[in-house]
């Protein structure tokens, strides 16, 4: 591709991510967001199919390639969290000093569109792709992945063998110098100031090999109520919930010394208990909230399963008590050896202009959903954007925007070779 072409495909690019982060999607109304990308891919002959979470809530998927191969999924959400409290309106899209400012550009509306615009260059070239390329738009990510667990349910995780997450992977590069970042990459200050000195961009990037899943559920105690003076003719739940917490705990503390290389060991947290209803009555109900931020060598599946065996010796031992699970996502861990990781750190470095370290996330992202059904599947989450996420400045850069499209073209060419 000629110069001329890239600068009228970047320019494209902006103006479409322009176009969506000036749509409101906070938790909803993604369809204004999916029904734009219909749109815009068919322009270029690219079909996309649209699913329905809810009304005015649409995920997409879109393939390109030629079916005869590994499949390569693009996952990008197309919701956002609140707009928050800013000066200036979040969803006018302003840029500035050749940044894109606004509510989800960074988390993750300039990811799923570099995701897109890769897509479309590919398609336009005609690029042979020996495999599918899979785009997966999802909704309510920000709130327990819900159309990544529908796409799921639906099958289209199936077959994935590698996914590319473009969640935002970057930090403006005066951060290396900060005792945070430093510690969360496991280096020095001289180390940390050598790769801001050979970095030319104004961003530092990262390769997320890895992140937490984590597992969220509430154990229910049901007693009898007496009063307090006859104890004995009632059955109270505070105690039976308060046997099952101390067997919890015994569990808990019995795999403290598992630990991932990446993101170190589990994290259970006791976060709310309650029960009873007065001083002079024997509690008829208790309850206790936890949640777990899980590693792969103590998947969800398995922390469920031996916290029911708990549960299970209490009532046999004349309890009774319930575990309601509200929400389970799997964590996610990619070998640095992997095809993928390797050949993410090949491109991105340089297209990139810098070097790319690895690092392990504690929070979640649509990958958590799709694992359950391919254990063995390559994920990294790798994509333009910064930890202005959340934030009422939030934005994105335009140079790794275009910077981003490059990468995710080159190593889907690469991937589906």
């Amino acid at each position: 591709m000629n110069g001329m072409a890239e600068t009228a495909q970047l320019e494209a690019a902006v103006q479409a991510l322009s176009d969506i982060v000036k749509m409101n999607t906070v938790n909803n109304h993604e369809q204004l967001v999916a029904d734009y990308l219909v749109t815009l891919l068919k322009q270029h002959g690219i079909e996309a199919q649209s699913i329905e979470y809810a009304p005015g809530r649409v995920n997409l998927v879109a393939e390109i390639g030629d079916g005869h191969g590994p499949v390569v999924a693009l996952d990008g959400h197309e919701d956002t969290v609140a707009l928050g409290d800013a000066d200036t309106d979040p969803l006018a899209a302003t840029i500035k000093d050749n940044r894109l400012y606004g509510r989800g550009v960074t988390d993750m509306k300039a990811g799923l569109m570099a995701e897109v615009f890769a897509m479309i260059a590919l398609h336009d070239q005609d690029a042979p792709l020996h495999g599918t390329v899979r785009l997966l738009a999802t909704v309510g990510e920000e709130v327990d992945h819900l159309g990544a667990e529908q796409l799921t349910e639906l099958g289209y995780a199936d077959d994935i063998q590698t996914l590319i997450c473009a969640e935002p992977s970057g930090a403006d590069k005066q951060l290396l110098l900060t005792k945070s970042i430093q510690a969360m990459l496991g280096v020095d200050g001289d180390t940390a100031q050598r790769m801001a000195d050979a970095n030319p961009t104004t961003e530092q990037h990262f390769i997320e090999l890895a992140h937490k899943g984590s597992l969220t559920y509430t154990i229910k105690a049901q007693g009898v109520a007496a009063h307090s003076s006859m104890p004995a003719i009632g059955q109270n739940a505070i105690d039976m919930l308060m046997t099952y917490y101390q067997k919890q705990t015994a569990y808990f503390d019995s795999f403290k010394t598992i630990v991932n290389p990446v993101l170190g060991p589990t994290v259970p947290v006791v976060t709310l208990i309650s029960g009873g209803e007065q001083v002079n009555t024997v509690p008829a109900s208790a309850e206790m909230s936890v949640k777990i931020r899980t590693i792969p060598e103590l998947r969800n599946d398995r922390l469920i399963k031996d916290l029911e065996a708990i549960i299970a010796e209490c009532n046999a031992d004349g309890a009774n008590l319930t575990m309601d699970i509200a929400s389970s996502f799997y964590p996610v861990h990619t070998p640095e050896d992997s095809q993928l990781v390797q050949l993410a750190k090949k491109v991105g470095e340089q297209v990139l202009q810098q070097r790319l370290p690895y690092f392990g996330a504690p929070g979640g992202t649509d990958a958590s959903s799709y694992i359950v059904k391919s254990p063995d599947m390559q994920v990294i989450v790798f994509g333009p954007g910064n930890i202005t996420a959340h934030q009422v400045n939030e934005y994105v850069d335009l140079d790794m925007y275009g910077r981003f499209i490059e990468i995710y073209q080159k190593m889907i060419t690469e991937l589906l070779a």
